[in-house]
């Protein structure tokens, strides 16, 4: 088989970040940048709690000094239900459009970075890349895969490959955890090629 030539734009790397959301192992670094937003909520939900219970300690204290009735006696009075259901609808009143709001501003982030509408990641991937080479020639060797570029010339040993994946534009090897080799399928001159090219790789891994 021939070197193989190309050039990663752009839209290999939005390819690339999609097909991240398909792979397990990944989910676990895709919640972590929602992690804020979640945080955010829960600080909420514990602020207005707090208020309540506040609230709810007040009102017990103001009804016990007019009535001149203990806590304990209150508790098993009427007003006690009467103020649990006050509390409770208060509560829902003032949080359920906060809640309203922070599920869609939620639900809008996870749309975005799963389309990665604004090239967020892939930006940030070809920015990390045009920095090294955009053109790359992919050699199969004995040993792994050869990858030459502008100033640049290294082995990804086939023990170094942790997954390789076959997707619709794409093959990705992947060389860590969460960083993959993009070798986009245009780069060969048919697709039987690239079909014997992945063929070849994926019998080399099993091999390993």
């Amino acid at each position: 088989m021939d070197k193989i030539k190309y050039t990663i734009t752009l839209d290999d790397c939005r390819d690339y970040v999609k097909f991240q959301q398909k792979i397990p192992r990944m989910k676990k670094y895709k919640f972590k940048q929602f992690l804020p937003l979640i945080i955010i909520f829960v600080l909420l939900i514990l602020f207005s709690i707090a208020m309540e219970i506040s609230f709810f300690f007040k009102a017990f204290e103001y009804v016990g000094g007019q009535y001149s009735m203990s806590f304990s006696e209150l508790m098993k009075s009427d007003f006690s239900s009467l103020l649990l259901e006050g509390i409770t609808d208060h509560f829902w009143t003032m949080n359920l459009p906060v809640f309203v709001i922070w599920a869609i501003i939620f639900f809008a982030a996870w749309f975005i970075s799963k389309n990665d509408i604004f090239h967020a990641e892939s930006g940030k991937i070809y920015n990390g890349l045009k920095k090294q080479t955009l053109d790359i020639e992919v050699t199969l060797q004995d040993d792994g895969l050869l990858c030459t570029g502008k100033d640049m010339s290294f082995v990804y040993k086939w023990s170094d490959i942790i997954d390789f994946y076959d997707t619709q534009k794409l093959f990705l090897a992947y060389v860590a955890e969460t960083s993959a080799l993009i070798i986009p399928k245009r780069a060969f001159s048919s697709p039987a090629e690239a079909q014997e090219f992945f063929n070849t790789v994926s019998g080399k891994l099993h091999k390993k």
